[in-house]
C-alpha cells in the first residue's frame, strides 16, 4: 500500500489543481504525492504541492481518507488536507485554478470534487471523514 498525501486549496472560490501527462493524456490532480520513507506526513504535503505547483503551503486540517484499492495492484491510501498558501499575496497562474463546476473539476483525481463542493456548501467536517474505497468511482471515469 502507498500513502499518499493532497491539498485542497481554495483561492477566491476556485480549486488548485496539478496538471500532467500520461502517456499522452492530460490528467487533473488534487496537488500532493506519495509519502517517502521516514518523511512525515506534513513535511510529504509541503513537498509534493511545492514540486507540483511552486507554492510553499500550510496544512490546516485533515479532511478526508480515501482508498483506492482496485486492479494492477493499485492500492493507495489519500490522506486530503484542507490547506492554504504561506503567502496569501503570492499570484497564481490561472491554469492551475478551476472552478468548482467546472468540467475540468468534475474531471480531477482522486474524484472528490462533489465532495469538495458539498463540504465547501456546508461547512469542512469537523472531524476527519472516512470516504472508503473510491475505486468504484475512478472506474465509472475510464
Amino acid at each position: 500500500m502507498r500513502v499518499k498525501v493532497r491539498a485542497v486549496l481554495l483561492i477566491d472560490g476556485k480549486l488548485l489543481v496539478s496538471r500532467e501527462r500520461r502517456r499522452g493524456i492530460e490528467h487533473i490532480l488534487l496537488p500532493g504525492g506519495r509519502v517517502q520513507d521516514s518523511e512525515s506526513i506534513i513535511d510529504a504535503l509541503s513537498r509534493e504541492v511545492a514540486e507540483e505547483t511552486g507554492l510553499d503551503v500550510v496544512p490546516r486540517r485533515l479532511l478526508y481518507v480515501a482508498e483506492v484499492a482496485g486492479s494492477y495492484g493499485v492500492h493507495d491510501l489519500n490522506l486530503v488536507w484542507l490547506a492554504e498558501p504561506r503567502d496569501p499575496e503570492l499570484q497564481i497562474d490561472d491554469d492551475m485554478l478551476v472552478e468548482l463546476d467546472s468540467a475540468d473539476a468534475q474531471a480531477m483525481l482522486p474524484p472528490l470534487i462533489d465532495q469538495i463542493i458539498a463540504d465547501v456548501d456546508a461547512g469542512w467536517p469537523p472531524a476527519p471523514r472516512w470516504l472508503g474505497n473510491i475505486r468504484r468511482a475512478l472506474a465509472t471515469m475510464a
